[in-house]
């Protein structure tokens, strides 16, 4: 017939009506997807090795209804040893079964894989809940692997009334960029992190290998006493060090022996660099330079001293200039 209407009181049995007629009905107002009551209706869930579960909830296809009364656990076939694949979780209206179903749709093996294309034909219509991303080697789904999509209109969406169905594909697919990019990035990092502190650990752990051999405690307090003398050795040949080219200095100069160089004159008149020159042959005996702060008030001098060549560093000694409130110089320690 060109033009049907229904529904109307049998008279005679003249109007009789099958269960499709009333699922186009319910289908002309009632939109596909799952009910939004409670928030995870029929939502996809990690349990234990390959296995996920949906939790309870109802869902609508084309005019038919759907009811999960419980727990519902799916088991996915194991993974390959060398290609990923995407299963796809799905509620499916099966006309020829006549009944609604949830099912796992296998993807293809592939190093960059894709989920299942849905089924949307005279033999059966499909929304999909999930895609579960099942990689090379996995024998453990969690729930980082599973991309929930019920809210994608164009793979499932919630069921509306009269009123069309709000589109949350748009606000789904930016959540979904965020998701992938910044779970990415941040298990890149932290793999770049893992690596970078056990490098650092293995270097370290060589390096006191031998000290943690045998009485732990003993090797450790005998390593910080061979360190202390070492130290304190080092601080006595810097000070006599230190003495010798100071108490060297003061005969130079006091001899006469020693011409002076200024340079690097800032906005305040301060020379900046301060060179000794010997005047037998002119080669540098030692510079001072100022650095740090602002003028007048420069926070260090450096002292470098040279071998007789001029060229060759002998030694350095860095100085921390102190000032009082009026600005002048106090100490030089």
């Amino acid at each position: 017939m060109a033009v049907r209407s229904s529904f109307f009181n049998s008279v005679n049995g003249d109007r009789r009506y099958l269960a499709n007629n009333f699922a186009e009905y319910f289908a002309s107002f009632i939109s596909n997807g799952i009910f939004p009551t409670p928030s995870n209706t029929l939502q996809v869930y990690e349990k234990t090795n390959m296995t996920v579960t949906v939790k309870p909830g109802k869902g609508w296809i084309n005019g038919y209804f759907a009811v999960n009364e419980y727990d519902y656990d799916l088991t996915l076939d194991n993974a390959d040893g060398v290609l990923n694949r995407i299963d796809r979780i799905v509620l499916r209206l099966d006309f020829n079964a006549r009944a609604i179903n949830i099912t796992v749709k296998k993807g293809t093996f592939a190093s960059t894989p894709v989920a299942p294309t849905l089924q949307r034909d005279a033999d059966a219509h499909e929304l999909a809940l999930a895609d579960v991303y099942v990689a090379k080697g996995a024998t453990t789904i969690r729930q980082s692997n599973i991309t929930d999509q019920r809210l994608n209109n164009a793979l499932c969406g919630i069921v509306h009334g009269t009123v069309s169905q709000v589109d949350t594909t748009t606000i789904f697919n930016q959540y979904s960029a965020w998701f992938s990019e910044t779970t990415g990035k941040t298990e890149s990092e932290i793999n770049q992190w893992q690596l970078t502190v056990k490098a650092e650990f293995d270097e370290w752990f060589v390096s006191i290998q031998n000290i943690l051999d045998g009485d732990v405690a003993a090797n450790l307090a005998a390593r910080i006493t061979t360190l202390e003398q070492q130290l304190a050795t080092h601080q006595a040949e810097y000070a006599q060090f230190k003495t010798a080219i100071e108490k060297e200095v003061a005969e130079l100069q006091n001899a006469n022996e020693l011409s002076v160089v200024k340079s690097v004159k800032d906005s305040e008149g301060i020379f900046k660099t301060v060179t000794y020159k010997r005047k037998s042959d002119n080669t540098i005996f030692a510079k001072s330079v100022l650095s740090g702060g602002t003028s007048p008030q420069y926070t260090t001098r450096t002292l470098t001293f040279y071998n007789a060549d001029g060229i060759t560093v002998k030694a350095t000694k860095i100085y921390t200039l102190s000032y009082d409130a009026d600005g002048d110089l106090v100490s030089e320690v």
